[in-house]
Protein backbone atom coordinates (compact mmCIF):
# COMPACT_ATOMS: atom_id res chain seq x y z
CA UNK A 1 0.00 0.00 0.00
CA UNK A 2 2.92 2.73 0.86
CA UNK A 3 4.30 1.83 -2.82
CA UNK A 4 1.15 2.27 -4.45
CA UNK A 5 0.82 6.06 -2.43
CA UNK A 6 3.33 7.33 -3.32
CA UNK A 7 2.63 6.50 -7.10
CA UNK A 8 -0.67 7.82 -6.58
CA UNK A 9 0.43 10.73 -5.23
CA UNK A 10 3.05 11.34 -7.59
CA UNK A 11 0.40 11.04 -10.65
CA UNK A 12 -1.89 13.53 -8.31
CA UNK A 13 0.13 15.96 -7.96
CA UNK A 14 1.07 16.58 -11.50
CA UNK A 15 0.03 18.94 -13.96
CA UNK A 16 -2.99 18.26 -16.36
CA UNK A 17 -6.28 16.51 -16.70
CA UNK A 18 -6.53 12.93 -14.30
CA UNK A 19 -9.35 11.12 -15.50
CA UNK A 20 -7.74 9.44 -18.22
CA UNK A 21 -5.49 7.71 -16.17
CA UNK A 22 -7.47 7.13 -13.30
CA UNK A 23 -9.79 5.01 -15.41
CA UNK A 24 -7.33 3.36 -16.78
CA UNK A 25 -5.92 2.58 -13.35
CA UNK A 26 -9.71 0.99 -12.12
CA UNK A 27 -9.81 -1.53 -15.28
CA UNK A 28 -7.03 -2.44 -15.49
CA UNK A 29 -5.03 -2.79 -11.78
CA UNK A 30 -8.43 -2.55 -9.14
CA UNK A 31 -11.14 -3.82 -11.12
CA UNK A 32 -9.22 -5.97 -13.59
CA UNK A 33 -10.28 -9.52 -14.96
CA UNK A 34 -6.83 -11.01 -13.67
CA UNK A 35 -7.47 -9.78 -10.41
CA UNK A 36 -11.03 -11.09 -10.47
CA UNK A 37 -9.41 -14.78 -11.22
CA UNK A 38 -6.80 -14.87 -8.77
CA UNK A 39 -9.52 -14.22 -5.76
CA UNK A 40 -13.15 -15.34 -4.95
CA UNK A 41 -15.34 -12.42 -5.47
CA UNK A 42 -15.39 -11.47 -1.38
CA UNK A 43 -11.44 -11.14 -1.81
CA UNK A 44 -12.10 -9.22 -4.77
CA UNK A 45 -14.27 -6.73 -3.46
CA UNK A 46 -12.22 -6.01 -0.18
CA UNK A 47 -9.08 -5.69 -2.03
CA UNK A 48 -10.05 -3.42 -4.69
CA UNK A 49 -11.96 -1.19 -2.16
CA UNK A 50 -8.96 -0.58 0.50
CA UNK A 51 -7.30 0.57 -2.97
CA UNK A 52 -9.68 2.84 -3.93
CA UNK A 53 -10.29 4.27 -0.37
CA UNK A 54 -6.98 4.95 -0.01
CA UNK A 55 -7.16 6.85 -3.68
CA UNK A 56 -10.10 8.82 -2.07
CA UNK A 57 -8.77 9.83 0.70
CA UNK A 58 -5.49 11.28 -1.50
CA UNK A 59 -7.62 13.31 -3.90
CA UNK A 60 -9.32 14.70 -0.81
CA UNK A 61 -5.91 16.26 0.58
CA UNK A 62 -3.95 16.31 -2.59
CA UNK A 63 -6.38 16.97 -5.39
CA UNK A 64 -10.00 17.82 -5.45
CA UNK A 65 -10.54 18.76 -8.86
CA UNK A 66 -10.51 15.41 -10.06
CA UNK A 67 -14.10 15.45 -8.97
CA UNK A 68 -14.23 18.68 -10.78
CA UNK A 69 -13.30 15.97 -13.61
CA UNK A 70 -15.89 13.45 -12.86
CA UNK A 71 -19.28 15.68 -13.09
CA UNK A 72 -18.11 16.48 -17.38
CA UNK A 73 -21.12 14.72 -19.40
CA UNK A 74 -19.83 11.50 -21.44
CA UNK A 75 -18.39 11.27 -24.97
CA UNK A 76 -21.09 11.70 -28.20
CA UNK A 77 -19.80 8.71 -28.54
CA UNK A 78 -21.28 7.05 -25.56
CA UNK A 79 -24.47 9.19 -25.30
CA UNK A 80 -27.67 6.92 -25.88
CA UNK A 81 -29.46 8.83 -28.26
CA UNK A 82 -26.62 8.52 -30.97
CA UNK A 83 -25.69 4.72 -30.13
CA UNK A 84 -29.59 3.69 -30.63
CA UNK A 85 -29.27 5.41 -34.07
CA UNK A 86 -28.51 2.46 -35.31
CA UNK A 87 -31.03 -0.17 -36.15
CA UNK A 88 -28.29 -3.03 -35.36
CA UNK A 89 -27.67 -1.92 -32.25
CA UNK A 90 -29.09 -3.20 -28.55
CA UNK A 91 -28.04 -1.63 -25.81
CA UNK A 92 -28.96 -2.80 -22.38
CA UNK A 93 -29.04 -0.64 -19.04
CA UNK A 94 -27.81 -2.86 -16.00
CA UNK A 95 -29.39 -0.11 -13.24
CA UNK A 96 -26.84 -0.01 -10.49
CA UNK A 97 -24.14 -1.84 -12.62
CA UNK A 98 -20.23 -1.11 -11.09
CA UNK A 99 -17.13 -1.18 -12.72
CA UNK A 100 -16.38 -4.20 -10.17
CA UNK A 101 -19.14 -6.14 -12.50
CA UNK A 102 -16.89 -5.62 -15.10
CA UNK A 103 -15.16 -9.26 -15.00
CA UNK A 104 -18.34 -10.96 -14.58
CA UNK A 105 -19.82 -8.96 -17.87
CA UNK A 106 -16.90 -10.81 -19.56
CA UNK A 107 -17.39 -13.66 -18.45
CA UNK A 108 -20.51 -14.24 -19.62
CA UNK A 109 -20.28 -12.57 -22.81
CA UNK A 110 -17.92 -15.40 -23.36
CA UNK A 111 -19.60 -17.93 -22.61
CA UNK A 112 -22.39 -16.58 -25.00
CA UNK A 113 -20.19 -16.39 -27.78
CA UNK A 114 -19.91 -12.53 -28.17
CA UNK A 115 -16.87 -10.91 -28.78
CA UNK A 116 -15.69 -8.93 -26.82
CA UNK A 117 -14.87 -5.57 -28.66
CA UNK A 118 -14.16 -2.70 -26.32
CA UNK A 119 -14.18 -2.19 -22.18
CA UNK A 120 -14.36 1.54 -21.70
CA UNK A 121 -16.25 3.35 -18.81
CA UNK A 122 -18.58 6.54 -19.18
CA UNK A 123 -19.94 9.18 -16.56
CA UNK A 124 -23.05 8.88 -14.36
CA UNK A 125 -25.07 12.44 -14.07
CA UNK A 126 -24.85 14.83 -11.07
CA UNK A 127 -26.36 13.81 -8.42
CA UNK A 128 -25.76 9.80 -9.70
CA UNK A 129 -29.38 8.88 -9.03
CA UNK A 130 -31.36 6.74 -11.89
CA UNK A 131 -33.94 9.50 -12.96
CA UNK A 132 -31.34 12.05 -13.08
CA UNK A 133 -29.89 9.71 -15.84
CA UNK A 134 -32.93 9.25 -17.70
CA UNK A 135 -33.22 13.00 -18.23
CA UNK A 136 -29.97 13.64 -19.22
CA UNK A 137 -30.10 10.71 -22.14
CA UNK A 138 -33.34 11.50 -23.61
CA UNK A 139 -35.73 13.93 -24.29
CA UNK A 140 -38.27 12.60 -21.82
CA UNK A 141 -37.54 14.17 -18.10
CA UNK A 142 -37.10 12.81 -15.05
CA UNK A 143 -39.58 9.64 -15.14
CA UNK A 144 -38.80 6.25 -13.62
CA UNK A 145 -37.49 3.66 -15.81
CA UNK A 146 -40.22 1.58 -16.02
CA UNK A 147 -42.06 4.38 -17.73
CA UNK A 148 -39.72 4.31 -21.17
CA UNK A 149 -41.31 2.19 -22.88
CA UNK A 150 -44.32 3.90 -23.48
CA UNK A 151 -43.06 7.11 -24.15
CA UNK A 152 -43.62 8.95 -27.59
CA UNK A 153 -40.13 10.99 -27.82
CA UNK A 154 -38.75 7.59 -28.18
CA UNK A 155 -41.05 6.02 -30.16
CA UNK A 156 -40.96 8.81 -32.83
CA UNK A 157 -37.10 8.25 -32.87
CA UNK A 158 -37.86 4.53 -33.56
CA UNK A 159 -36.25 2.98 -30.29
CA UNK A 160 -37.94 0.04 -29.01
CA UNK A 161 -37.55 0.07 -24.80
CA UNK A 162 -38.16 -3.51 -23.18
CA UNK A 163 -38.03 -2.71 -19.26
CA UNK A 164 -36.86 -5.93 -16.93
CA UNK A 165 -38.11 -5.12 -13.39
CA UNK A 166 -37.49 -9.04 -12.32
CA UNK A 167 -34.74 -10.48 -13.54
CA UNK A 168 -36.08 -14.09 -13.19
CA UNK A 169 -38.08 -13.36 -16.18
CA UNK A 170 -36.62 -13.10 -19.94
CA UNK A 171 -37.63 -9.57 -21.52
CA UNK A 172 -39.71 -10.08 -24.98
CA UNK A 173 -40.90 -7.82 -27.69
CA UNK A 174 -41.37 -6.78 -30.94
CA UNK A 175 -38.40 -4.89 -32.34
CA UNK A 176 -37.21 -6.23 -35.91
CA UNK A 177 -35.05 -3.74 -37.60
CA UNK A 178 -35.52 -0.93 -34.51
CA UNK A 179 -32.67 0.15 -32.76
CA UNK A 180 -33.61 -2.22 -29.03
CA UNK A 181 -32.64 -0.49 -25.63
CA UNK A 182 -33.20 -3.04 -22.10
CA UNK A 183 -33.44 -1.42 -18.93
CA UNK A 184 -32.99 -3.99 -16.23
CA UNK A 185 -33.47 -3.33 -12.59
CA UNK A 186 -30.74 -5.42 -11.37
CA UNK A 187 -28.56 -5.30 -9.68
CA UNK A 188 -29.99 -2.00 -8.47
CA UNK A 189 -33.12 -3.69 -6.81
CA UNK A 190 -30.99 -5.82 -4.96
CA UNK A 191 -29.45 -3.14 -2.98
CA UNK A 192 -33.55 -2.58 -1.44
CA UNK A 193 -32.99 -6.17 -0.03
CA UNK A 194 -32.07 -6.84 3.77
CA UNK A 195 -28.98 -8.79 2.44
CA UNK A 196 -27.44 -5.51 1.51
CA UNK A 197 -26.43 -5.13 5.44
CA UNK A 198 -23.58 -7.79 4.55
CA UNK A 199 -20.40 -7.96 2.69
CA UNK A 200 -21.74 -11.21 1.77
CA UNK A 201 -24.21 -9.35 -0.67
CA UNK A 202 -21.70 -8.58 -3.55
CA UNK A 203 -21.12 -12.48 -3.58
CA UNK A 204 -25.12 -13.10 -4.08
CA UNK A 205 -24.88 -10.60 -6.74
CA UNK A 206 -22.58 -12.49 -8.56
CA UNK A 207 -24.32 -16.10 -8.26
CA UNK A 208 -27.44 -14.32 -9.66
CA UNK A 209 -26.36 -12.55 -12.14
CA UNK A 210 -26.06 -15.27 -15.36
CA UNK A 211 -29.89 -15.55 -14.49
CA UNK A 212 -30.13 -11.87 -15.23
CA UNK A 213 -27.82 -12.14 -18.36
CA UNK A 214 -29.82 -14.78 -18.99
CA UNK A 215 -32.99 -12.93 -19.66
CA UNK A 216 -31.67 -9.92 -21.19
CA UNK A 217 -28.45 -10.34 -23.45
CA UNK A 218 -29.05 -13.41 -24.80
CA UNK A 219 -32.55 -13.29 -25.45
CA UNK A 220 -31.64 -10.67 -28.31
CA UNK A 221 -31.74 -11.53 -31.88
CA UNK A 222 -30.82 -10.11 -34.85
CA UNK A 223 -28.67 -7.33 -33.68
CA UNK A 224 -24.85 -7.08 -34.98
CA UNK A 225 -23.91 -5.26 -31.47
CA UNK A 226 -24.68 -4.98 -27.80
CA UNK A 227 -23.66 -2.07 -25.29
CA UNK A 228 -23.89 -2.87 -21.62
CA UNK A 229 -23.76 0.30 -19.46
CA UNK A 230 -25.16 1.89 -16.29
CA UNK A 231 -26.94 4.84 -15.12
CA UNK A 232 -24.35 5.29 -11.75
CA UNK A 233 -22.45 2.68 -9.80
CA UNK A 234 -22.62 2.36 -6.18
CA UNK A 235 -20.13 2.83 -2.97
CA UNK A 236 -20.02 0.57 -0.44
CA UNK A 237 -19.14 1.53 2.82
CA UNK A 238 -18.13 -2.27 4.72
CA UNK A 239 -15.55 -1.42 7.57
CA UNK A 240 -13.23 0.53 7.18
CA UNK A 241 -14.14 1.36 4.19
CA UNK A 242 -15.16 5.12 4.69
CA UNK A 243 -12.95 8.35 5.21
CA UNK A 244 -12.82 9.26 8.71
CA UNK A 245 -14.26 12.70 9.97
CA UNK A 246 -14.85 13.57 13.59
CA UNK A 247 -18.08 13.50 15.29
CA UNK A 248 -18.32 17.14 15.31
CA UNK A 249 -17.35 17.31 11.20
CA UNK A 250 -20.33 14.95 10.80
CA UNK A 251 -22.80 16.89 12.72
CA UNK A 252 -23.52 19.17 9.87
CA UNK A 253 -23.60 16.93 6.97
CA UNK A 254 -26.10 14.49 9.30
CA UNK A 255 -28.11 17.73 9.59
CA UNK A 256 -28.31 18.41 5.75
CA UNK A 257 -27.88 15.06 4.14
CA UNK A 258 -29.93 12.71 6.28
CA UNK A 259 -29.93 9.66 4.97
CA UNK A 260 -29.15 10.32 1.86
CA UNK A 261 -25.98 11.38 -0.39
CA UNK A 262 -26.81 14.46 -2.56
CA UNK A 263 -29.72 17.20 -2.03
CA UNK A 264 -31.67 19.68 -3.92
CA UNK A 265 -30.45 23.44 -3.04
CA UNK A 266 -33.51 24.65 -4.11
CA UNK A 267 -35.33 22.43 -1.38
CA UNK A 268 -32.45 22.44 1.10
CA UNK A 269 -30.86 25.72 1.38
CA UNK A 270 -27.52 26.44 3.21
CA UNK A 271 -24.97 23.33 2.64
CA UNK A 272 -22.53 22.92 5.11
CA UNK A 273 -19.27 24.70 4.42
CA UNK A 274 -17.47 21.77 4.63
CA UNK A 275 -14.35 20.54 2.14
CA UNK A 276 -16.84 17.13 1.80
CA UNK A 277 -19.78 18.78 0.04
CA UNK A 278 -20.15 19.73 -4.01
CA UNK A 279 -22.11 22.47 -4.41
CA UNK A 280 -23.75 23.04 -8.01
CA UNK A 281 -25.95 25.79 -8.49
CA UNK A 282 -26.67 25.36 -12.21
CA UNK A 283 -27.56 21.82 -11.47
CA UNK A 284 -29.45 22.72 -8.13
CA UNK A 285 -27.52 19.82 -6.39
CA UNK A 286 -24.97 19.43 -3.24
CA UNK A 287 -23.56 15.92 -3.27
CA UNK A 288 -21.15 14.72 -0.35
CA UNK A 289 -17.78 14.31 -2.29
CA UNK A 290 -15.81 10.55 -1.68
CA UNK A 291 -16.11 7.72 0.27
CA UNK A 292 -17.21 10.35 3.54
CA UNK A 293 -20.46 8.27 5.58
CA UNK A 294 -23.17 10.12 7.39
CA UNK A 295 -24.73 8.36 10.21
CA UNK A 296 -28.30 7.15 8.75
CA UNK A 297 -30.99 6.49 10.79
CA UNK A 298 -33.04 3.22 10.74
CA UNK A 299 -32.79 0.89 7.62
CA UNK A 300 -30.98 3.29 5.79
CA UNK A 301 -28.20 3.13 8.31
CA UNK A 302 -27.64 -0.56 7.38
CA UNK A 303 -26.73 -0.74 4.53
CA UNK A 304 -23.48 -1.05 3.06
CA UNK A 305 -24.06 -0.53 -0.65
CA UNK A 306 -25.20 3.66 -1.16
CA UNK A 307 -25.53 5.96 -4.53
CA UNK A 308 -25.97 9.49 -5.05
CA UNK A 309 -22.69 10.91 -3.98
CA UNK A 310 -19.90 11.88 -5.83
CA UNK A 311 -17.35 9.29 -5.44
CA UNK A 312 -15.41 7.04 -8.37
CA UNK A 313 -17.17 4.30 -7.67
CA UNK A 314 -20.80 6.11 -8.04
CA UNK A 315 -19.60 8.31 -11.45
CA UNK A 316 -17.73 6.40 -13.11
CA UNK A 317 -19.47 3.17 -14.91
CA UNK A 318 -19.21 0.47 -16.83
CA UNK A 319 -19.17 0.75 -21.15
CA UNK A 320 -18.72 -2.70 -22.71
CA UNK A 321 -18.92 -3.17 -26.74
CA UNK A 322 -20.05 -6.94 -28.13
CA UNK A 323 -20.06 -7.82 -30.98
CA UNK A 324 -22.78 -11.43 -32.02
Amino acid sequence: MESLSRNLIEKLTSPGPRFSWIKEWLLNEIWSSDHYARNNPLQFLKQGEESVNLFEQLIASAAGRVYDELISNPEPTKRLLSVLSDPDTAVIVFDGLSLREIPMIVNLAKKSGFKLTHIDTSLAPAPSETMDYIEREFPCGKISPSQLPTRKELKEKGIIVLYSGNYCLPISGEYKGLPLLIWSSFPDETYKDSGAKFESHFVNIHSLFETAWMNTAQQIKGKKKIIITSDHGYIFFGTGMDCTRSQQELVALNEYFGNNRNARLSESTDPPQSDDVFCDPSRDIAMIKGRVKTRSTGTAGTKLYKHGGLSLMEMLTPWIELET
